[in-house]
């Protein structure tokens, strides 16, 4: 049979098998990057094992949680195709893709339970092969003002997910723990300094430190949003050195909870439970409520072959501080007091984002499809060693929740 008649055969079944689809094109906006990103090279049909009947193989997928972080790109990329997938988020059900499918972005909605089932969709769906696409996870977060600032870019080696544990009221403990940070207690413990007894396996993942560090040496040409002069009054406020600076970009690590916690109280335990998690690893800077469950769909993923783990990237910027500063308290600080930095942080998405976009483009063919030059040399995956290897995270042995 011609190749022809068994594209065309492929692209019926494919379209049958994702109903409903519709692709359609958007009116291509003004300030599409044509000339920082170009065409790829080679663009044919090369579908992984698992997926004999895909058409669509981007390059580079861009992962935003809801619209303010998906608008930046929408309005700076060319993004002209619109693909509906079954399975996504009712409120996003389109994924969009630039001109020859080569950039692709899809927003999963927010919150664990949206994340991990969208980015589940996308990887089973028959018309994407996503084997040797980068991925990106692009969103905002609250930061540590002693590691980063208002509208600073992190990009994560962890992500340590803090909300699978216990948890009792103040009034239930404090007579009989008063040492006790706060009211969070590990899984399978009785007290709050301990590992866990119990784990669920999505506590911990760690990415490919190689290719993050390719990232930030990037982004680090990048010109940044400073932001505004409400933002500069509010970093003032805080005695921390990183706090009170421009921001930057910046190599430290993201937690998850659906639970959108902020004070000194809970930022102090969970910077501790962090360290705990990861026996001492990572840096606790900047928190999200997706990370982890997107990380546990791309393990599963990858263990067919239908993504390379070794290939993700988690970057988020700083659109609020996670703990208020000395002279406002907590309650006063998240409820009243405007802190302005959402604006940069959108922005600042984009701009730090870009540059390794770009460079898996114009660098396929020598560099990135055979994905040898930044792949890992640290340990990658979840504390199961699902994707092989022993995890550097952890203790010898736990209960297996």
């Amino acid at each position: 049979m011609k190749l022809t008649s068994v594209l065309t055969i492929a692209s019926v079944i494919g379209s049958a098998i994702a109903q409903p689809l519709s692709l359609e094109k958007r009116a291509i906006n003004n300030t599409a990057l044509e000339d920082a990103i170009p065409a790829t090279t080679k663009n044919n049909i090369q579908a992984s094992y698992a997926k004999p009947f895909s058409i669509y193989q981007p390059k580079a997928f861009i992962i935003s949680m809801f619209e303010l972080e998906r608008d930046p790109w929408l309005e700076s990329l060319d993004f002209i195709h619109n693909i509906t997938v079954p399975g996504l988020s009712p409120i996003y059900t389109t994924i969009h893709c630039t001109t020859n499918f080569t950039i692709c972005q899809i927003t999963t909605g927010e919150g664990e339970i949206n994340a991990a089932s969208s980015v589940t969709a996308l990887g089973l769906n028959p018309l994407f092969d996503l084997s040797k696409t980068y991925f990106l996870i692009a969103g905002i977060a609250g930061g540590e003002p002693a590691y980063t600032t208002l509208g600073g870019v992190t990009f994560a080696k962890y992500a340590v997910q803090v909300g699978l544990e216990y948890q009792l009221a103040y009034q239930d403990y404090h007579a009989e723990e008063p040492d006790w940070l706060s009211g969070y207690v590990p899984y399978g413990v009785d007290g709050q300094y301990t590992y866990p007894g119990n784990v669920y396996g999505t506590e911990v993942f760690e990415v490919n430190e190689a290719l993050r560090n390719r990232a930030v040496e990037l982004a680090l040409t990048a010109k940044l949003n400073n932001g505004t002069t409400a933002n500069a009054h509010i970093r003032s406020l805080y005695p921390d050195k990183v706090a009170q600076e421009l921001p930057t970009i910046y190599k430290c690590d993201v937690v998850t909870s659906d639970n959108y916690f902020t004070g000194n109280v809970l930022n102090d335990y969970f910077a501790n439970l962090t360290k705990v998690l990861t026996n001492g690893s990572a840096t606790y800077c900047s928190t999200a409520q997706e990370d982890n469950a997107s990380l546990e769909a791309f393990t599963r993923l990858d263990k067919y072959g239908l993504v390379d783990f070794d290939r993700v990237i988690v970057m988020r910027t700083i659109s609020d501080f996670s703990r208020p500063p000395p002279s406002i308290n907590a309650v006063e600080f998240f409820f009243n007091t405007s802190q302005g930095g959402i604006s940069a942080s959108l922005d600042n998405l984009v701009l730090a984002g870009t540059p390794i976009i770009h460079d898996i483009l114009s660098k396929w063919d020598s560099v990135y499809e055979a994905g040898v030059k930044y792949e890992s040399k640290n340990y990658v995956g979840d504390i199961f060693g699902t994707l092989g290897g022993t995890p550097n995270f952890g203790k010898k042995s736990f209960e297996i929740a």
